[in-house]
């Protein structure tokens, strides 16, 4: 059995960019992960043998220092320690790769080259050569977004720094974008609250072992997921009686704090919730969102099976929505403007489909039995008051979407008090919630619908978003 990171050796092994670059293409080449074991002097420059896909056999004392865009780095464990446990970065130069080794591309070859032995020993940081990563940058409320290059991050006390694999487009990040709501977050900032991926580095205070954080058997490390609440005060009644997202000190990632619209992303070390191996990058960037707000609404809901659940708004949000109200039992009315999302509603599960354009939803629902529960996610005033009329007596109305400008509508009181509905304000799930929705994925029991984007899309994306065209969430993929 190969020797295991020890305390002190996760992470201390990083890459250029020109080495991240060939890594990514190799991968791509082979349809796995490269795996890298340094023999020989280990002196600068010195070629480390690579493998497509793990074929080599390991030793006993081979031990593994960290993981490069899902390929591990192996070393000697004995000429780790005569080395004098050194921090290395996997670099790429001119020339032909001999013995073991894979070329990187472009008559390049990788090469392996020793960082100053006393950096090498401070804990804390641990940054990718030249330190910039591309970001997607709200200049201006309202204005299209730049593609910037900026200084990575370094993360501070209590923060971890994440290297970005996926990121959802959330229509929070919009309204972020656009200035929509009333307490407005403030330019420049990075958007995003569905970010995934390994944590590169950490900071003051943070275990040195959650870099290349969790290790698996069958070769896949493990990863993170930096929700919506990026913190919280963790003292309140609310922290401790397990509602953190009620924390009237909670701090917002893409909102309040720059978010995943970029290669690399610091967050806070307790806010961020592992993800589990059967869950894939992508898949994992709309639950981090998408899933937990739409479970969390079901779950305040308290929806029993049998009971009829109206979804208002098929989308990134509602696809999901569709299914957890299956998952507890219920019948589901799915009510959208657009018959591929309703066709998308009905394959999911969907008993009942509703187009609200060609016909009145309230009719149509009454005519099923009436709803027991509406979840309403679309960002329409319109829907909401639409929901709170196909209401039977004891419905429960849950409030998901946010309109533009602090949309209200009328709540009749003697009809409300006469038919006991009750109306609830549900906002995203906490870090339970989130694990629960990964533990449920990853047990097969739901789907996540998405479309690929690359960052350098993320105007066109806005647009096909506000314009109904996408079918469920768009991801952004590094």
């Amino acid at each position: 059995m190969p020797a295991r990171l020890v305390n002190g050796n996760s992470g201390r092994i990083t890459a250029t960019r020109a080495a991240h670059r060939a890594i990514k293409a190799l991968r791509a080449a082979h349809g796995r992960p490269v795996m890298f074991v340094q023999s020989g002097g280990c002196c600068d420059g010195s070629d480390p043998m690579c493998f497509p896909g793990g074929e080599f056999a390991l030793g006993d004392g081979d031990m593994m220092l960290g993981v490069l865009d899902g390929g591990t780095f192996h070393i000697d464990a004995d000429l780790y320690e005569a080395l004098g446990r050194p921090r290395f970065v996997l670099d790429v130069e001119e020339g032909t790769p001999g013995g073991f080794s894979l070329a990187a591309g472009d008559g390049l070859r990788f090469v392996t080259r020793i960082e100053d032995p006393a950096e090498s020993r401070l804990p804390a940081y641990s940054p990718v050569e030249e330190q910039i990563m591309k970001a997607a940058v709200v200049t201006h409320l309202g204005k299209p977004l730049e593609i910037q290059e900026l200084p990575v991050p370094e993360p501070g006390p209590g923060q971890v720094l994440v290297r970005m694999e996926a990121s959802g487009l959330c229509h929070t990040d919009i309204h972020a974008a656009h200035g929509d709501w009333p307490v407005k977050p403030q330019p420049p900032f990075i958007p995003g609250h569905e970010g995934v991926g390994p944590v590169q580095a950490v900071g003051e205070g943070v275990s040195a072992d959650l870099v290349g954080w969790g290790h698996r058997p069958d070769g896949v490390w493990g990863r993170v997921a930096i929700p919506w609440l990026g913190s919280s005060c963790g003292t309140c009644r609310h922290c401790v009686s397990g509602w953190e997202t009620l924390c009237e000190s909670q701090v917002n990632s893409g909102y309040s704090v720059d978010g995943c619209y970029a290669e690399y992303a610091v967050a806070d070390a307790g806010a961020v919730v592992p993800v589990p191996d059967g869950v894939s990058s992508f898949d994992a960037a709309p639950l981090t969102c998408a899933g937990v707000t739409t479970y969390k609404a079901i779950k305040v809901a308290h929806v029993v099976p049998a009971e009829r659940v109206a979804v208002f708004g098929v989308g990134g949000l509602g696809h999901l929505a569709v299914q957890y109200a299956r998952l507890v039992g219920g019948f589901v009315t799915a009510v959208d403007l657009e018959p591929d999302k309703l066709g998308l509603a009905h394959k999911l599960g969907a008993d009942q489909i509703v187009n609200a354009r060609t016909h009145d939803p309230v009719e149509e629902i009454k005519k099923a039995g009436g709803a027991d529960v509406a979840v309403v996610l679309a960002a329409s005033p319109k829907a909401f008051e639409q929901a709170y009329r196909s209401l039977n007596r004891g419905g429960r109305l849950v409030m998901v979407g946010l309109p533009a400008d602090n949309a209200a509508i009328n709540v009749p009181i003697f009809e409300t008090v006469l038919s006991g509905i009750s109306v609830i304000g549900s906002i995203v799930g906490t870090r339970q919630d989130l694990a629960e929705v990964f533990a449920l994925h990853a047990a097969g029991r739901t789907q996540v619908i998405a479309e690929p984007r690359r960052l350098d899309q993320v105007n066109e994306s806005f647009d096909e978003v506000l314009g109904g065209r996408a079918e469920a969430r768009l991801v952004f993929e590094f």
